[in-house]
């Protein structure tokens, strides 16, 4: 534990020295600028890599949000007079306000989409700086002053260190905050927006609040970029602008404010590398002879696929031959930027830092930071009193995928306390019913009480709030978090800080309190040995148990158990029927779907089975097996009456294959 604070923290208290003694000791004002400039950009990547790492989108329009708060600043200096810290503050709060006002629309897409909806926008907001001529001085441009800061006038020096102060407190907060509760629902959001929804976290408002905390931080560098330069073009903040942002996310490496901080060096020295022929021509062969090494070292250790390996080197091979027979490479600058961006991306995915932090934590040997003590099972799953009363109830539900019926008219009682299962051939519709009472899908028509009372249709977040879990039949781990981290973030009743706490880091208490209580549910699962391994490197079956404990993080009064069995072998089984065991011990009522009839004959209080999407049979276990209309289900046909009276206690509905 020593170890890691001195080296980790060390590290941040020597870089901050350094950059606050160097105007000190240089005494040049063309350092001093490309400083300023250093810690401008820090904060602005800082930002970016809130939606481009943690929420996995390409965001095109961090250099539009950096421009909008350029000119709030401009505007509240030249048109009312503000002075320093209100401009600040005003840009900010705009940057917090388009961002938020974009996230809405824009978050309900994915992919491409998204990153199309963020290049409109920076293009607009272009387009409008540029024709305001009345407010922004158009193409001609706006002169900027720098007024004071209480009082005092701030020369070039001055200024850089006000940069530095507000870049390390954008650190501090941003690494509080990115290692609490809402760093772990960032992430989550980024693995599977669904299954986020089910644990109660809430996909939109999450993703609107990454997003607007990310255009805030931009406007924030805005203002210092505004009071750097003092003076504003529109023509600045336009694509070329986010390429270099992104390459400068991607290059340093997401997810890290390290890797902001790196990122933000190499797009500052940029220009200067592009304008020396002799320094560009010795950094693309540096990073060629680099790339070469790392793809022979990964294919000789079969731990790189091919393309992965040769792309770089392609890549940076051009750059070399570039550099020999180009003459002037700023002419050049976008095929330049477009190639190492492709080169990193593919070869270096984690970027310089990811792969640095790799590096230094295998050679220092730093542990992770301790663990607390699990907390006692009894205070994590408080045992529920149970007596059998309706707890779920479903009155004629149907839902309808154009003319198919998937479900079709089912009318159906969970009692209190009860493991209930469901059953049926493949396609019977026992998905999708549990789909619509877990609001993943909006019923046509009927009715859903959840303890006597309606329950939200059509919201998964709203459901798991009435207390309803769920696990998925294809898997919905988060699989870039730990397997602990995957309890934590679904974590009930534990995270009620408000926001300003949990940027000042006084939230300790809470994160250790729900690090025990989920360690708590591991140990209950089997998987307290793993509970720092990443879900996706886990075996199949501790897969399956960890999405169970994960639901079980959720305290809920009903747990939907879809398929859990789909995929075991018989060990696997064997531990998760003792752990389904284990939760009912607890008072938890569950609904039970499985193809294995020996799990639902060995579980079951009462079994539902579906076919075509209606109710055919419901009742004991062994009285459903033996049901003619289950037996035709399975098996096709008919059952002829004397073939009812001879279903003996041996014959079993066989499970599909």
């Amino acid at each position: 534990m020593l170890k890691r604070l001195v080296l980790i923290l060390g590290a941040e208290a020597l870089l901050l020295v350094v950059l606050a003694a160097i105007p000190m000791t240089v005494n040049n004002s063309f350092v001093l600028g490309l400083l300023t400039l250093l810690a401008i950009y820090g904060i602005l990547l800082i930002g970016l890599d809130i939606t481009v790492g943690y929420l996995g989108q390409i965001n095109l329009a961090q250099a539009a949000f950096l421009g909008l708060g350029a000119y709030t600043a401009a505007i509240a200096v030249t048109r009312f007079g503000c002075g320093l810290p209100t401009a600040l503050i005003a840009a900010t709060a705009v940057g917090c306000l388009f961002g938020g006002a974009l996230s809405f629309p824009a978050l309900r897409l994915e992919g491409p989409q998204f990153a199309l909806s963020t290049l409109s926008f920076m293009a607009l907001t272009t387009t409008a700086l540029n024709e305001w001529e009345s407010l922004t001085g158009g193409a001609q441009g706006l002169q900027v002053p720098r007024p004071p800061l209480f009082g005092i006038v701030l020369e070039a020096k001055g200024f850089y260190w006000l940069c530095l102060i507000l870049l390390v407190f954008v650190w501090i907060a941003m690494r509080n905050l990115l290692s609490s509760q809402w760093g772990r629902a960032f992430e989550a959001l980024r693995d599977s927006p669904i299954a986020t929804d089910a644990m109660g976290i809430g996909t939109l408002r999450n993703k609107a609040a990454a997003f607007t905390l990310g255009s805030g931080l931009g406007g924030l560098a805005g203002g210092l970029y505004a009071f750097n330069f003092q003076y504003l073009q529109p023509q600045v903040f336009v694509y070329d602008l986010m390429v270099i942002l992104l390459l400068g996310v991607v290059l340093g490496g997401r997810k890290s404010l390290w890797g902001a901080f790196v990122g933000a060096a190499i797009i500052v020295l940029l220009p200067n590398l592009l304008s020396n022929r002799l320094l560009f021509q010795v950094f693309s062969g540096a990073g060629f002879l680099l790339a070469l090494a790392a793809g022979v070292r990964g294919l000789s250790r079969k731990s790189t696929r091919p393309f992965q390996a040769v792309a770089p080197v392609v890549a940076m091979g051009m750059l070399v031959v570039g550099g020999i027979f180009t003459t002037n490479t700023e002419d050049w600058r976008k095929a330049i930027f477009a190639l190492m961006l492709f080169a990193v991306m593919v070869g270096l995915p984690e970027g310089l830092m990811g792969f640095a932090a790799s590096f230094l934590t295998r050679l220092f040997r730093i542990a992770p930071p301790p663990l607390p003590e699990l907390a006692v099972l009894d205070t994590v799953l408080v045992k529920k009193e149970t007596d059998g009363r309706p707890l779920l109830e479903l009155q004629e539900l149907n839902h309808h995928f154009g003319g198919v019926r998937a479900v079709d008219g089912v009318t159906l009682t969970v009692g209190s306390g009860r493991i209930h299962g469901l059953i049926g051939p493949n396609g019977s519709g026992k998905s999708t019913l549990v789909n619509v009472i877990s609001g993943l899908y909006t019923p046509t028509s009927g009715e859903i009480l959840m303890q006597g009372k309606p329950l939200v249709k059509g919201s998964l977040f709203k459901v798991a709030q009435r207390g309803i879990s769920r696990t998925f039949q294809n898997l919905q781990l988060f699989s870039e978090l730990t397997a602990l981290d995957n309890v934590m973030v679904a974590m009930k009743e534990i995270y009620r800080s408000p926001l300003p706490l949990v940027l000042l880091g006084l939230t300790r208490g809470s994160e250790r309190r729900a690090q025990a209580d989920s360690l708590a549910l591991l140990e209950m699962v089997g998987l307290m040995g793993e509970s720092r391994v990443p879900a996706k490197d886990l075996p199949y079956g501790a897969q399956r148990f960890l999405e169970i404990a994960r639901a079980l993080a959720r305290r809920p009064d009903l747990l939907i158990l879809d398929e859990p069995a789909a995929g075991l072998a018989q060990p696997d089984i064997t531990r998760l029927l003792e752990i389904i065991r284990r939760v009912h011990e607890r008072g938890i009522t569950i609904i039970l779907i499985e193809h294995h009839m020996a799990v639902v004959s060995e579980l079951c209080d009462i079994v539902t089975v579906l076919d075509y999407g209606k109710v055919i049979a419901e009742g004991k276990p062994d009285e459903v097996k033996r049901h003619p209309k289950v037996i035709e289900a399975y098996l096709g046909g008919t059952v002829e009456p004397a073939d009812q009276k001879n279903c003996g206690e041996g014959n079993v509905v066989p499970a599909p294959a």
